[in-house]
């Protein structure tokens, strides 16, 4: 797998060309979703950039071109001047989705407008909408920015959503104490409370994630072989299941299953598997900060081997994970019990516009963010509808 898929589109890995032959150990991923997670799949100019992608990894002009930066520290306007080398066929289909794309945009302004929608802008920031005809460098720089931009943030989405949930958790238990029959029911209700949260951190010791006692217990335990005989290349190619000679998202996240599996139990009441998925991510946050040191979104067979040599491979401390990390302070949860607690009064007012409420009561259960109003900016559509002739030197 060459550079512009590493670069441009991490989150389409599993989605383009083939799919990946999983594992045993392979985490299940669900027809039609996406492990970047459903906030990236909304996306709306996805379609364009899968397609974008598409045409570039069947021109073979570009990708024998582009795998001579293998070597090379990735680099945004570097990538994007290959595209000098597509042949024609390709870059006449990448004017005509262009053009599409183009059109989709004013299309959706124009709708936006006519609706007065008070609705977010409509962006262009992955498009070079000053040039509507033809797919430029220009074009492709943008969408490799946009896309590297929007991946960035999909982790801090998915940290913040995380850390409502905890809060709505610990509000749930507060409420349950607060609205207890009386005083020795509130102490039944916190004793189970502690205990639970006991019995969940009484399990065995978690490995750190990619170091040697962990990687050793998946060569031993999932690919039956002697941990005596451990070998980080031949562990690496066992575990490149698509053979495309990296390591990726889902690979990774495959290597953590049975440390997460120590922990995490779905028939056990006690453990909470949105908490699972959280370690999980955190994990494969923790290895490719580590190991994927050209940060590429995949860990290379070089890389993984240098990984190896580290002194930080044969320690074995503990992984603390979610327990021993804090995702919220009070000062957060008072601020969310208080945007709870007027959202609820504002739900009730509405129901009860001629009564006075007071106090929160219970929190309703589609509690939405209010999302501040944004303008609308104009899709550049001057020249749109000139015809498309394809110029490309």
């Amino acid at each position: 797998m060459y550079k512009v898929a590493l670069v441009c589109a991490t989150f389409l890995v599993v989605s383009l060309g083939a799919p990946v032959n999983p594992g045993p150990n392979i985490p299940e991923v669900k027809e039609g979703t996406d492990p970047m997670g459903e906030n990236f799949m909304s996306l709306e100019y996805k379609k364009y950039l899968e397609e974008v992608v598409q045409l570039l990894e069947s021109d073979e002009a570009f990708k024998n071109e582009l795998e001579k930066m293998e070597a090379d520290k990735d680099n945004t306007g570097q990538i994007a001047h290959y595209l000098q080398f597509a042949n024609k066929n390709t870059r006449t289909k990448l004017d005509e989705l262009k053009r599409m794309e183009v059109r989709r945009l004013r299309d959706l302004h124009k709708k936006l407008t006519q609706e007065a929608a008070n609705l977010p802008n409509v962006d262009t920031a992955h498009i070079d909408h000053e040039n509507p005809h033809t797919f430029e460098i220009e074009d492709l720089k943008k969408l490799i920015k946009k896309t590297t931009d929007d991946l960035s943030d999909v982790d801090k989405k998915r940290k913040e959503e995380f850390k409502k949930y905890e809060m709505n958790k610990e509000h749930e238990y507060r409420e349950q104490l607060k609205h207890a029959a009386d005083q020795e029911a509130a102490d039944q209700l916190k004793k189970e409370h502690e205990e639970k949260l006991k019995r969940h951190k009484d399990h065995p010791k978690m490995h750190h994630p990619a170091n040697k006692e962990q990687l050793e217990e998946v060569w031993e335990e999932e690919d039956h072989l002697s941990p005596d005989e451990f070998d980080p290349k031949a562990f690496f190619m066992i575990h490149d299941i698509d053979g495309d000679g990296y390591l990726s998202t889902p690979e990774i996240e495959a290597l953590f299953q049975l440390e997460l599996d120590k922990v995490y139990n779905s028939t056990n009441p006690d453990d909470d598997m949105v908490e699972r998925d959280e370690e999980m991510n955190r994990m494969r946050e923790h290895v490719f900060g580590e190991i994927d040191t050209d940060r590429d979104g995949f860990v290379s067979l070089a890389e993984f081997i240098e990984s190896t040599k580290s002194e930080d491979f044969d320690n074995d401390d503990a992984w603390g994970g979610l327990s021993s990390e804090e995702d919220y302070d009070s000062s957060e949860f008072d601020e969310y019990e208080k945007a709870l607690a007027e959202q609820e009064r504002l739900l009730q007012q509405k129901h009860n516009p001629n009564e006075e409420t007071e106090g929160a009561g219970a929190v309703h259960d589609n509690i939405q963010n209010e999302v501040p109003a944004i303008p609308v900016e104009a899709v550049e559509t001057e020249n749109a509808d000139q015809p498309a002739d394809v110029g490309n030197q």
